[in-house]
Order: structure tokens, then C-alpha cells, then sequence
């Protein structure tokens, strides 16, 4: 599991997604020891964004991270309360 947490990339939205044009560089980000002390935490909610290729070839996954449809991150984004936080990886 530090594997996967060493590439945490966090987005703390403010109940939007950003928009497909914006930069991943633009995104603050946190450590690995950051992102273990924040899982089980209300409101924190971990995003495995790899490929289903990636994903299924990986025996390294977050238990309890969500998988999500890229191309349809608005709608299911509005199921989460406007003080989520969302931890991309």
C-alpha cells in the first residue's frame, strides 16, 4: 500500500472538479505519511484514477479508495458533500 500512497495527489475541492483543461501541477499535493493519517477520516475520500488496465494488473490498492469514470467526474463527484476532500492517486 506505501507504493500506491507515495503518488497521492491531493485535490481539496470545494465541491467542483476541476475542469478538464486544468493542470495537474496546479493541484497541491501531500506525503505519503499525510495521506495514511487521513484514511477512515469523515469527508476524506480517495480516488484511484489509474487505468482499468493498471488497475487490475496492481496488487497494490487503498482499501476503501473509489473507483470513478473519468469522463464522468461532475455527476458522480455530486454525490460527495461540498466539504470533501478528495485525495486523487
Amino acid at each position: 500500500m506505501s507504493t500506491a500512497l507515495g503518488c497521492l495527489l491531493v485535490l481539496a475541492l470545494c465541491g467542483l472538479w476541476p475542469s478538464p483543461g486544468s493542470a495537474a501541477e496546479d493541484a497541491p499535493r501531500i506525503t505519503k505519511e499525510e495521506a495514511k493519517a487521513l484514511l477512515g477520516s469523515p469527508n476524506v475520500v480517495f480516488i484511484d484514477a489509474r487505468t482499468d488496465a493498471a488497475w487490475s494488473a496492481s496488487d497494490k490498492k487503498i482499501k476503501g479508495a473509489v473507483r470513478i469514470d473519468k469522463w464522468d467526474l461532475e455527476t458522480q463527484a455530486s454525490g460527495y458533500g461540498r466539504d470533501s476532500t478528495f485525495i486523487v492517486y
